[in-house]
């Protein structure tokens, strides 16, 4: 049986490397990587090569109908302010051990910002491919690097074909692979069981997810070590209602329906970022729907109107953000509207379950804050557009066209 950490996670934990620092440098030799086989040593040193600031922290925010919500920070310490720094660090990482100098890949925004920044920090060339809707939220500074290309996309269906077609077209590879975004997200779980050891533990551990890359690899660590955290939270599932399919796979799974949705654009969608509307193509629903079953948890989703409610509930102040900016946490606004969305979803989720009263008073939630605090300071400006109809056979997929 696979294992994904070391047995003594206090012994491998680098003691020179803070939590708010770095959880990469803190518990990369915890971490087991052995699929990586005789690389793994040159994988940690690696990952000190590229981390540049991926913290983590917890902090109370307070007491909502008798629950208590504490934040899960992944956002306010990080180099890009979102969970993917870990991606970036990890993945940059992953592309120096194969010796890849040039790299494809699509997303929604915050992966693309994160692996652009790293891979320019680690002197690679890359390609990202992303909705032009999504342009605004892009932090532009980050693609004026020479060799980072920035391709926007008009249909957010095509940002996934056209990614492979460029890829295979000059042989260049598609990252990240599956197994890396695992190891990115096994960091926070030793975060937590550092954390959770000795305490009062939590009742759920909230988030909202995509493909379920972040939950999967945080329960991998957390169910190797439930005898020191003590119990194990629920997990909370969160997505959009707009693009929920990974709730309307689980929902199958008990005989109940929901509609699905498309569209050609991602302007409409409560979180631009969170585009994918195939996120079980990356084959993570039976792990997921493993990890819900075994910690009791459950998948939810949150609509426009129950997102505005939510940022009106006071937690400690007389609205959410500035309940989250009083412990210095500045979810970014544009013309007084949360610019993104994403990292809210999984604190929006929780309010919901809370006031349906399937979260009862007494109940202590962790909920994972992934992003939304960057505010973009330069506008993101692409190399190329992809409009439809896509590239002529032959041509190069991402060439300019009007």
């Amino acid at each position: 049986m696979t294992r994904y950490s070391v047995e003594d996670l206090t012994a491998a934990v680098d003691q020179r490397a803070a939590a708010d620092q770095s959880v990469v440098l803190r518990y990369r030799h915890a971490l087991c990587f052995a699929d990586l086989g005789a690389d793994a040593g040159r994988f940690r040193d690696l990952q000190e090569h590229t981390s540049i600031a991926e913290g983590l922290r917890i902090f109370a925010l307070g007491t909502y109908h008798g629950v208590q919500i504490d934040i899960l920070d992944e956002t306010s310490l990080m180099h890009t302010r979102t969970i993917k720094s870990i991606d970036g660090c990890v993945s940059i990482a992953h592309c120096l051990l194969r010796d890849y100098r040039s790299v494809v890949f699509e997303s929604g925004g915050n992966t693309g910002v994160a692996l652009t920044d790293y891979a320019a920090r680690a002197g690679l060339t890359t390609h990202c491919f992303v909705p032009a809707h999504n342009l605004p939220v892009l932090e532009g500074g980050v693609f004026e690097a020479p060799d980072a290309h920035l391709i926007a996309v008009e249909d957010p269906r095509d940002v996934k074909g056209s990614a492979r077609e460029f890829a295979t077209l000059h042989h260049l590879p598609l990252v990240p692979q599956v197994g890396w975004r695992f190891h990115a997200s096994m960091f926070v779980g030793c975060f937590l069981v550092e954390q959770l050891t000795g305490g009062p533990g939590y009742d759920y551990l909230a988030q909202t997810i995509s493909a379920a890359f972040g939950p999967i690899g945080i329960y991998r660590i957390l169910f190797e070590h439930v005898a020191r955290v003590g119990r194990l939270p629920r997990f909370l599932g969160v997505q959009q209602e707009q693009n929920c399919a990974m709730v309307r796979a689980w929902r199958a799974a008990f005989g109940e329906g929901a509609p699905a949705t498309t569209a050609a654009s991602t302007a409409p969608l409560l979180a631009r970022v969170a585009f994918d509307r195939e996120p079980h193509t990356h084959g993570t629903s039976d792990d997921l729907h493993t990890l819900l079953r075994a910690s009791g948890g459950d998948l939810v989703t949150v609509n426009h109107s129950e997102f505005e409610r939510a940022l009106q509930c006071g937690i400690g102040a007389p609205d959410l953000l500035r309940g989250l900016a009083a412990h210095g946490v500045t979810i970014a606004t544009a013309d007084g509207a949360v610019l993104e969305k994403t990292g809210l979803l999984g604190l929006a989720g929780t309010l919901k379950e809370i006031d349906s009263g399937r979260i009862v008073p007494g109940a202590r939630v962790l909920v994972c804050l992934t992003g939304g605090t960057a505010l973009p300071q330069r506008p993101a400006v692409p190399d190329s557009y992809i409009r439809r109809p896509r590239a002529p056979q032959g041509g190069a997929v991402g060439a300019p066209s009007t």
